[in-house]
């Protein structure tokens, strides 16, 4: 997770196991290149500390552009977060706690940004 590094085009999952930061700050995915256009990006969470859930966003890298914000996303279920970056272009997740907390949460699963 995290990081300013790019990485080749995704299509297949890219595991992730770290933490959504505390207060709501975001925490953000590597840069990935898109392959496809008009496809979400994908994610499953199959762990998520305490009672917390999850919100997540796609970001244009190019534009900073974000797209719509997927909230309350819980474990084991694989959720479509809208993606409109063209093909070719860099994107990114964006996580948050999906309350206002005090603590890190602790968060385990997958990603593709496809």
């Amino acid at each position: 997770m995290g990081g300013a590094g790019s990485a080749q085009a995704i299509t297949s999952n890219t595991a992730f196991d770290g933490i959504m930061n505390r207060f709501q700050q975001s925490r953000y995915f590597q840069d990935q290149e898109k392959t496809r256009a008009n496809i979400a990006s994908n994610i499953e969470f199959t762990g998520i500390g305490g009672a917390y859930s999850a919100n997540v966003k796609a970001q244009n890298r190019q534009s900073g552009q974000q797209y719509a914000e997927q909230k309350g996303l819980g474990r084991n279920k694989i959720y479509d977060i809208p993606n409109a970056t063209p093909a070719g272009q860099k994107t990114r997740l964006i996580v948050t706690n999906n309350t206002w907390t005090t603590v890190t949460v602790s968060i385990k699963g997958w990603y593709r940004t496809n």
